[in-house]
C-alpha cells in the first residue's frame, strides 16, 4: 500500500507541475510591437552624402553629383568672414531654391535643404546625418550635447562635420574645412 501511495503522490506532483508549465494558444495576451518600417533618408542628408561627403577638396566631382539633385548651374561668388578673410566659392540651387549647394574648392562644401511640413523630425535627421559620418569615421561624436558638429581626429587633425537644423528655414550640412 505504501508503494501505491508513493505513485499517487508522484502523479499529483507531476500533474501539478505540468499544469504550471502548460501553454495557452490565446495570442491576444501577447502584444508584439510592429516596426514602423524604415524612414526614408532626408533629401538634405542624402545630398550631403552624395555631393560633399563622397568627395574631398577641391570637390571637382561634386558638381556632377549636384546635377543629379536638380542643380543646373553654379555661380561664382565672393564673401568674407572674420576667420577666413575674403574667399571665392561656387553656389548652385534647384529651380525652386529648395536645395542649395555651396562649394569652396579650398575645403568647404555645404548643402542647405529647405524645411517643409512633411519632412522627418529633427532627431531622425540628425541620426541620419550621424550615420553618414560614421560610415567613414566610426568614432566621430558630438563633443557636447548642444554641439552642432560631429568631430573626429585623423592623423592628429580634428575633422568637424557641421549641421544646423532650421537655420533660416533650411537644414544645413557641411563638410570639414
Amino acid at each position: 500500500m505504501d508503494n501505491t501511495r508513493n505513485k499517487a503522490l508522484i502523479a499529483v506532483l507531476l500533474g501539478t507541475t505540468l499544469i504550471g508549465c502548460s501553454t495557452t494558444s490565446d495570442k491576444s495576451a501577447t502584444t508584439v510591437a510592429k516596426p514602423s518600417g524604415p524612414v526614408a533618408m532626408d533629401r538634405g542628408v542624402a545630398a550631403f552624402r552624395d555631393i560633399c561627403f563622397a568627395f574631398k577638396a577641391p570637390y571637382a566631382e561634386s558638381y556632377a553629383a549636384a546635377k543629379r539633385y536638380g542643380i543646373k548651374k553654379f555661380e561664382t561668388k565672393q564673401n568674407s568672414s572674420w576667420l577666413s578673410g575674403k574667399y571665392t566659392y561656387s553656389e548652385g540651387a534647384t529651380d525652386d531654391g529648395s536645395l542649395i549647394v555651396g562649394i569652396n574648392p579650398k575645403g568647404l562644401c555645404t548643402v542647405r535643404d529647405r524645411r517643409h511640413p512633411g519632412m522627418a523630425d529633427d532627431k531622425t535627421i540628425e541620426d541620419q546625418f550621424a550615420a553618414v559620418i560614421h560610415t567613414k569615421y566610426p568614432l566621430a561624436s558630438r563633443l557636447r550635447e548642444n554641439s552642432v558638429a560631429y568631430t573626429t581626429v585623423e592623423n592628429w587633425k580634428s575633422i568637424d562635420f557641421g549641421f544646423a537644423l532650421n537655420y533660416k528655414g533650411y537644414n544645413m550640412f557641411s563638410s570639414p574645412l
